[in-house]
This record gives structure tokens, sequence and C-alpha cells, in this order.
């Protein structure tokens, strides 16, 4: 399996640097103006065209995608890459989410361009881009784009139902059982599980089954109140660890470039296992290629593709550049003992003695419990719009409410299921959703380049 995730790493980072390419870095020249874009919450409903449409605004189709891919790997991920590739794994990452940013501002361009007009909104996504797109040309793709498009939607809408909602319910249920052991050793961590599973339904339920919008509206709420909750704890305890940043930093970059013979006389192991899960862990934080954001964005009442695209490239980069880096410091500039090798070895628990290191009290190990099962809740409600999504293009808008009923009532299933099974069942089904869509980004990237051009000589 980790020889897979490596090559579908080299893979989607070949695929991201041949975007960026042809989009002329747009990613990074433009980043400015995404941020700004992102921050000025007044402006954020200019190119809507009626409020009472429905659909998202951008800001909320920002929301909901961020909170899909902020999850534990942003926090226990972080660690176990240090654990796995050290510290210069956390380089790979950065360079991952650089060329992430590009690809995800090319799959949000096409899923608005692309996307259908439905009773209720919008329906649009890889899907969309994949069967219309590439519809266009004459050859044997062009005359098969229809099945691809199916196949993306089943593999995403099965990596919702269980890559996302088992094992992102299952963490909330393995955090609720750590608060209630710190507080009552005796406590029954079985009926903790059933009773976590349930709140966690009807939390997601009541949200999930009101369509869309509401889903936009409860992500506008808890994403920033979430994110910046978390990075400001992290500010606060790289202040009390501030003589240990720059080293930390020295040992990423050492990390990330400096061979040295490994256990076995290896050369250059450690460059080599750094680089396969910083890029395997960037991509698996912030989503881009697999095609599930565009889904949220396509959702937006905008008539502007490359506006909405600004917001993907701040997704990426809040996500990775920001969230993920601020794990990393705060772990590394804690100077706490690091079992380097040790894949078994509990990211979670690492985070938490780095936090202990700067802060004293309990409140602590309930920040950080607290802290992943926001992140893991918010990941069930951004997933839940991708599967109604795919569940829309197969089977019609009909099929969205079952399908938000059963997304529920998995929650409960998940809470006390083994999950160690689906974790590797949702990691294949992501790559496979990744595969018609990176070929369609790629076959499509003219048409992207021509709107990134155009945005770029009207902005100037």
């Amino acid at each position: 399996m980790n020889e897979f995730k490596s090559v579908f790493a080299i893979i989607l980072l070949v695929s991201g640097i041949y975007l960026s390419n042809r989009h002329r870095w747009f990613q990074l020249s433009n980043l400015g103006a995404s941020i700004r874009t992102c921050l000025d919450f007044r402006k954020q409903n200019r190119g809507i065209k009626k409020k009472s449409e429905q659909g998202l605004t951008p800001f909320q189709a920002l929301a909901t995608a961020l909170g899909g891919s902020i999850g534990t790997a942003n926090i226990a991920g972080v660690a176990g890459a240090i654990v796995i590739g050290g510290p210069g794994a956390i380089f790979w990452m950065w360079f991952a989410a650089i060329i992430g940013m590009g690809v995800k501002f090319s799959e949000i361009v096409l899923a608005i361009k692309y996307r259908e007009r439905t009773d209720n909104g919008y329906i649009g996504g890889a899907m969309l881009y994949i069967e219309k797109g590439l519809g266009k040309r004459r050859d044997f793709i062009g005359r098969h784009t229809k099945p691809l498009a199916c196949c993306f939607a089943v593999f995403g809408a099965l990596a919702a139902l269980f890559g996302t909602t088992l094992v992102q319910s299952n963490t909330i249920a393995l955090s609720a059982c750590d608060l209630f052991f710190s507080v009552s050793p005796e406590a029954n961590w079985g009926i903790i599980k059933l009773i976590s599973g349930a709140i966690t339904a009807v939390l997601v339920g009541i949200v999930v089954i009101g369509g869309v919008q509401r889903i936009g509206k409860a992500s506008e709420i808890i994403v920033p109140f979430m994110a910046l909750g978390y990075v400001l704890v992290c500010i606060i305890a790289l202040y009390r660890f501030r003589s240990g940043i720059i080293p930390a930093f020295k040992l990423i970059f050492e990390g990330a470039f400096a061979v040295r013979s490994a256990a076995g006389g290896f050369i250059g192991f450690g460059i080599v296992q750094a680089f396969r899960t910083g890029v395997a862990r960037g991509v698996y934080s912030n989503e881009a290629g697999i095609g599930s954001a565009p889904m949220a964005h396509a959702c937006v009442n905008t008539t502007d593709p490359v506006k909405q695209g600004l917001y993907g490239i701040f997704e990426v980069f809040a996500d990775t550049i920001i969230i993920c880096t601020m794990s990393a410091l705060v772990l590394l500039a804690s100077n706490t003992s690091i079992p380097f090798g040790e894949a078994s070895a509990s990211g979670t628990r690492l985070m938490l003695f780095a936090f202990q290191s700067a802060f004293s009290g309990e409140w602590v190990g309930y920040f950080l419990s607290f802290s992943i099962i926001l992140f893991a809740y918010t990941s069930i409600l951004g997933w839940a719009v991708y599967g109604r999504q795919c569940i829309s293009y197969l089977f019609g808008k009909k099929s969205e409410q079952p399908f938000a009923i059963v997304y529920t009532l998995l929650c409960i299933v998940g809470a006390i299921a083994q999950v160690d099974a689906v974790w590797t069942a949702g990691e294949c089904l992501n790559f496979l959703m990744a595969i018609p869509n990176l070929l369609a980004l790629i076959l499509l990237s003219g048409e992207v380049r021509r709107e990134s051009l155009a945005y770029s000589q009207f902005s100037n």
C-alpha cells in the first residue's frame, strides 16, 4: 500500500507541475489576490446573481470545502508524517501544497464552467467536466466520457459513505472516550462509543438532511471558528517555544535535502522517505487532485470561474501551509521525544505531549480532543455535499434525501466499528477518483489557461 501511495503521489505531483506550467504558475502570482478575496467578507457576495437564488455564497463554498479537507490529518497526520519521514517530510508537504493550489484552481474553474442548473441550485464537479468537457473530443476518450464520469461519481459516493463517514465518526467516538476516560477511568468505552455515535448522527442529520445550503451555513460558522481557534493556540504555544522555532525550520530543511545513511547502509533513504511521506500526507490533507472540493464550489451563485478558483488556492494554502505547518512547528519546537521510524506511534499522543510542554492543566487534553472532534465533524459535513452531488448525478435529485439519511445513520455504525480496513478502502477510493479527474484536468488545461490569462490581463 505504501508503494501505491508513493506512485500516486508522484503521478499527482507530475500532473500538478504540468498544470502549473500551463497556467504560468497562476497560483503563486495571484496568491495575494486569493488571500485578499477570501478575507474580504464585505465583498464575498460580489458576482452572485440574486440573494434569493438557491446555492452557496463563495465563502460558504470555501468553508464547506475547507471543512471537508481539514481533518485529523492536520493534527495527528502531521505528527505521523514526521515520525515516518522525518522533519524533512514537512518541506515536501509544502511543495505538494504549492502544486496542489494550482490543481485545485483548475478543478474549480472547470467545475464552474461545466456545471448544470437544477430546480434547487446547481450540480457540478469532475463528473460533469469529464462528461461535457472531454465529450467535445472526437477520439476514443471523447466517445466514452459518460462511463468515465459515472465511475468517478460512484467512487465519490462510496468514498463519502464509507471512506469519510465511518472513519470520522469513529475518530469522534475515540476522542469522546479519551475525554470521558480522563474524568472517569471506569467508564464503559462501548457505551460511550454508542452514545457518541448517536449524538454525532443527530448533529450530522440536522445539517445534512437540510440540504446543501444548510451545510454551507453551518460550515460558514463552524470552520472559521475551528481553524482560527486552533491556529491561535498554536501561536501561543510557539511563542513559549520561540527559542526552538529556528532550529525546527533547520531540521525541516536539513531533513528534506540532506543525504544520510539509514540503518542497513542504504544511502539516500532519508530524503526518499521524507519526499514520499510528505507529498502523500500533503495530498491527503488538502485533497487537491481527487476532484472533491469542486463539487462544493460548483454550488456557488457566481458567474466568474476564475474568481471562485481563487478561493480554491486559499483553501489549500490555509489547510496545508498554515494549519499543518502550525502543528509541525509546535511538535518540533517543543523538543518532544519523537520515535522516528515507528509507524505505530500515535500522532495524537505526540501532539498532546507537545501542547502539554507549553501549557499546564488538564484543559490541554480537552482542547486537543475537542479540536479533533470538530475537525472530524466538519469533514463529515463537507463530504456530505460531495456525496449528494455524486448521487444526484447518478440517480437524479430525488436520490439525495435517501442518501442523506443513510449517510447520517452510518455515523452510528462508524462509532462502534473497527475501521482500519475502511481507512485503506477510503484512500483507494480517493486514488480511483483522482485517475479520471487528473486525465480531464490535463486534457482540458488549455481552457483553464485561457480563463486565467484573460483574468490576468483584465486585472492588470
